[in-house]
């Protein structure tokens, strides 16, 4: 059976489609309304110029490459939307995404309040330049390439939150991260007492004053610092331990331990100075 006819999706195929469609390379322009694929529908490189009302993708959604310029205010996308690089500027107030979605390379410039997503938020190379209020995410939230110069109070990121090389210069109040927050190469001098990172932090590039961290540290020129909730533990890379343990490992793995030993003890030392 073919799946377009005459420009349309063949209507054999009915208004419910068991699988996936890939779309790429037909002469398909338009799809039905009401129309409901439990698997993904991909439409790179198509001719189509607007989405159906009440749209429902079980799986992900790719307009990349197409002339699509705004969604439906009904879409519901059950895993990945990547609308990267499309001319499309603004998203449905309600969008609900059940894995990443992709807005890099967008004229995109604001996010609607009641946005939901489950995994990563990719917002590199968009017009956006702030979040909304109390923003929440239950997956990453990656920053990288943004023009964001800050985060609003309460922002809560259930997985990672990336936002190396960005110009944001301080973090917020109330900051929760649920897995590692990567602040390389930026200009942040402080963190704040209320910080919640249940992941590593990155911190090399940046000129932490607050904080005992100590930086330029072995051979890989890395930072090392206190953990956020147990300051007896020391965060070297991948290792974390105690003074003593930090220690021995070091002696075990380098020639020429001194140094780096050195760094440990001050790092440490540093707590004592800011207290």
């Amino acid at each position: 059976m073919k799946t377009v006819v005459d420009g349309k999706l063949n209507p054999e195929l009915g208004l419910t489609i068991k699988g996936s469609l890939n779309l790429i390379g037909t002469a398909i322009t338009e799809l039905p309304e009401n129309l409901s694929i439990e698997g993904y529908l991909n439409l790179v490189g198509t001719a189509i110029i607007k989405l159906p009302e009440n749209l429902s993708v079980g799986d992900s959604l790719c307009l990349r490459d197409t002339a699509i310029t705004s969604l439906p205010e009904s879409l519901s996308v059950g895993d990945y939307l990547d609308i990267k690089g499309t001319a499309i500027t603004e998203l449905p107030d309600n969008l609900s995404v059940g894995g990443d979605l992709d807005l890099r390379n967008t004229a995109i410039t604001e996010l609607p309040k009641n946005l939901s997503i489950d995994e990563t938020l990719y917002l590199g190379g968009t017009a956006i330049t702030s979040l909304p209020e109390n923003f929440s995410i239950e997956g990453d939230l990656n920053l990288i390439g943004t023009a964001i110069t800050e985060l609003p109070e309460n922002l809560s990121v259930g997985g990672h939150l990336d936002m190396r090389g960005t110009a944001i210069t301080e973090l917020p109040e109330n900051l929760s991260v649920g897995g590692y927050l990567d602040l390389e190469n930026t200009a942040i001098t402080e963190l704040p007492e209320n910080l919640s990172v249940s992941g590593d932090l990155y911190l090399e590039g940046t000129a932490i004053v607050n904080y005992p961290v100590v930086y330029d540290c072995g051979s890989d020129n890395r930072a090392i610092y206190l953990d956020l909730k147990d300051k007896t533990i020391i965060h070297i890379g991948c290792f974390r331990g105690t003074k003593e343990e930090a220690i021995f490992r070091i002696k075990v793995e380098y020639t020429n331990p001194e140094d780096y030993i050195n760094k440990v003890r001050e790092c440490f030392n540093k707590l004592e100075e800011l207290k």
